[in-house]
């Protein structure tokens, strides 16, 4: 039994004065032993001088002038010519004789046009035993030279070629067979002004469009954005002057400090917030610790509700209590892999406030978290997909990519730069340049602080009241050296079972464990299971391959 391959491929070529070729392919192909449905051919879509080539006209029929059944595929840079039925197999051998029309075919030079064409394709996987190849060039034009060359990609073995002097039509044949993965390609060069000039829209509008569109349309969104941002994004100048200051400005709490100061808010400030909270006689902290299995100590938190959360002065904080509290007494422990999901909506109520209050004229990308912007890229790959597809398929006939990168870079830059939107109001500066006065205040040692004038008295609740604040703004450490001394007895809202002597320092390093915990127990989600001679083989357009199916 015979094996698969191409028992004879002959190729037709009309050269066209409109730069087109219409091309003729007749394949005699044998399946070998193996049920075959039909033929694939894929043809190479892009030119010598790489300009975009449109397939066109296709037909396929026997030598009888039967027609076959078939679909044309675009695959990008690839036309897809499928021959048989999908119901239908066969073995043994037929001949297909597909037609097509190649646009932009021909490639210009300053001296001579050519018809480049790697006629067979270099991508076959079986055999092909005999090959040849006929041009015939418009109007009685004789070539200024021709040539022929066949093997592996980039190979110049020269094939057989002859012409007829009164003849304007080029044969060209292989002395040996061909192995797979091996092509014939021929190249004919004729003089200028037989096929009409290329336009310059032709010749690089249509072929660079798709890039220049990839590349415009990041930049035009960069300098949009970054018009934007110089418009509505930037704060208003301060005094840059930072005097010490002793007091929390207008009530504000410490996540509300930290959105002011940091321009977003992290899981973190809310163990500051709670103790905060704790403060305000809203709830009881107990450090607790647990045996397990009789030997390992594990510690843990209770939280003990005291006050309703309606009663807290501010949505956020509403929020939070009732996110903690399903009962009167919790631990924090069991809170894990539930309070997560309500984090996001206590940080937006609470930026959404420092807007309400005219801390901000515009919030930018002050609620988006990490992972809601991965989640935006990926939104965007699929925006940027389908409209990249619309645009390059549908409008230009062209390959999607360009345009899909263009749209998907547009978005994520415009993503990135609005997190640096977010613009204070002049109330909204002047209160940071005070919070850093407080910042100030909180970190100097007592020596300087003896300097200040007005300064407040070191008291333990002086300590208890600026703490969380402390928290918020790293500087609780220093902040607890300066009254360990003073603050010698635990506040009624926090308590563990210690031997230790109490002071402000092993306060606050209690409050730091509880910070850590607290972080490490409320924010984590459930995990998820599961021509003239310096050509070569499969130079030039056309090209492709193909195969039984």
């Amino acid at each position: 039994m015979q094996k698969e391959a191409i028992i004879d491929f002959h190729t037709d070529i009309q050269v066209n004065t409109n730069n087109s070729i219409n091309v003729i392919e007749t394949i005699t192909y044998n399946t070998g032993a193996i049920e075959q449905h039909g033929l694939l051919r894929n043809l190479y879509r892009y030119s010598s001088l790489n300009y975009k080539m449109n397939i066109e006209d296709v037909k396929v029929r026997d030598k009888k002038g039967n027609s076959y059944q078939f679909t044309v595929s675009d695959l990008g840079k690839y036309i897809e010519i499928k021959v048989g039925d999908p119901n239908v197999t066969f073995t043994g051998e037929r001949t297909y004789v597909i037609e097509y029309k190649a646009t932009r075919a021909i490639a210009q030079f300053d001296d001579f046009d050519e018809i480049y064409w790697n006629a067979t394709g270099d991508e076959w996987q079986i055999p092909i035993y005999k090959a040849s190849v006929s041009v015939k060039l418009p109007n009685g034009v004789k070539a200024t030279q021709f040539s022929c060359y066949y093997g592996k990609d980039g190979e110049k073995t020269q094939c057989i070629k002859s012409n007829n002097l009164n003849d304007d039509v080029y044969n060209f044949s292989l002395p040996v067979s061909l192995g797979a993965q091996e092509g014939l390609t021929v190249a004919v060069g004729f003089p200028k002004g037989i096929v009409t000039p290329y336009t310059w829209r032709e010749k690089y509008l249509d072929n660079f469009l798709p890039w220049l569109v990839a590349i415009l349309l990041p930049v035009l969104t960069l300098f949009f954005s970054l018009w934007h941002w110089y418009k509505k994004g930037r704060d208003p100048k301060g005094t840059g002057v930072i005097m010490p200051q002793y007091e929390v400005p207008d009530n504000l709490t410490p996540i509300e400090v930290a959105g002011i100061l940091n321009e977003k808010i992290s899981a973190s400030n809310i163990s500051s917030e709670i103790i905060y909270l704790a403060t305000q006689g809203f709830l009881k902290i107990k450090k607790i610790e647990e045996k397990s299995f009789g030997i390992f100590k594990l510690t843990d938190y209770e939280l003990t509700k005291l006050k309703d959360p309606s009663e807290a002065p501010n949505d956020f904080d509403q929020k939070l209590l009732i996110g903690l509290f399903s009962s009167e007494v919790i631990k924090l422990s069991d809170l894990k892999n539930v309070f997560y999901k309500k984090i996001k909506s206590i940080t937006d109520s609470t930026i959404d406030g420092l807007l309400a209050k005219n801390y901000y004229k515009n919030i930018g990308g002050m609620k988006n978290s990490g992972g809601r912007l991965i989640l935006i890229i990926f939104f965007s790959i699929w925006v940027s997909g389908f409209i990249g597809s619309l645009l390059g398929v549908l409008l230009f006939n062209s390959n999607p990519f360009p345009f899909m990168l263009g749209i998907f870079l547009s978005i994520v830059i415009y993503g990135i730069i609005s997190h640096f939107y977010p613009a204070k109001t002049e109330k909204g500066v002047a209160t940071k340049e005070y919070l850093l006065g407080l910042k100030y205040y909180l970190q100097i040692a007592e020596k300087d602080r003896l300097l200040f004038h007005n300064a407040p008295e070191k008291k333990p609740e002086i300590f208890e009241k600026l703490l969380p604040y402390a928290m918020v703004l790293g500087v609780a450490n220093i902040w607890a050296k300066e009254f360990e001394e003073i603050y010698t007895m635990p506040p009624s809202w926090y308590s563990e079972s210690s031997n230790m002597p109490f002071n402000a320092v092993m306060f606050n390093n209690s409050l730091s464990s509880f910070s850590s915990y607290t972080l490490s127990s409320l924010t984590p989600s459930p995990s998820n299971s599961g021509s003239g001679g310096g050509g070569s083989s499969s130079g030039g357009g056309g090209g492709g391959g193909g195969g039984g199916w």
